[in-house]
């Protein structure tokens, strides 16, 4: 457990530290997923990082795809409009902090943690090649923890 005690810059450099260490599986499972091919029915894509109802859980991430006609089925493991999948983070054993962070509204680290990781999310999908991913896709932080701002990752 990463104890209260930093001042925002430290608290910033050590979470992002903690994100660091799982880039290479992010990436990885970035460029799994670029190789999935996108149906011309696909027309955008948007991301979204989610911190758990309290902002207390270590961040996870889905993708949710859209078009003109969007349908719901679970079974269908392609790409297709209305599809939602989890994006594998591999942040299960980042190192655990100080509930104090993300509740003492002075400090507001949840805001800090959720800018970092969408900072983190995005380089790692343009290292992985995403700018050129074939839609639109953009990524934000859900509940607008953070500057409520998303982020474009492809060109399109």
């Amino acid at each position: 457990m990463v104890p209260f005690g930093l001042s925002a810059a430290q608290f910033q450099a050590r979470y992002r530290r903690c994100l660091d260490k799982a880039s290479t599986h992010v990436i990885n499972k970035f460029r799994e997923l670029f190789t999935q091919p996108v149906p011309d029915t696909v027309r955008s894509a948007e991301v979204q990082i989610f911190f758990g109802e309290d902002g207390l859980e270590i961040p996870s991430a889905w993708i949710y795809y859209s078009g003109e006609n969007n349908k719901v089925d679970n079974s269908d493991p392609t790409i297709f409009p209305g599809r939602a999948m989890e994006l594998s983070m591999g942040l299960d054993k980042m190192d655990a902090f100080h509930e104090d962070y993300f509740v003492d509204e002075d400090f507001d680290g949840l805001s800090i943690a959720a800018n970092t990781t969408k900072a983190w999310f995005a380089e790692c999908w343009w290292k992985a090649g995403g700018w050129s991913y074939p839609v639109p896709v953009m990524v934000w932080v859900h509940d607008g923890f953070g500057d409520g701002c998303g982020v474009e990752l492809s060109e399109r």
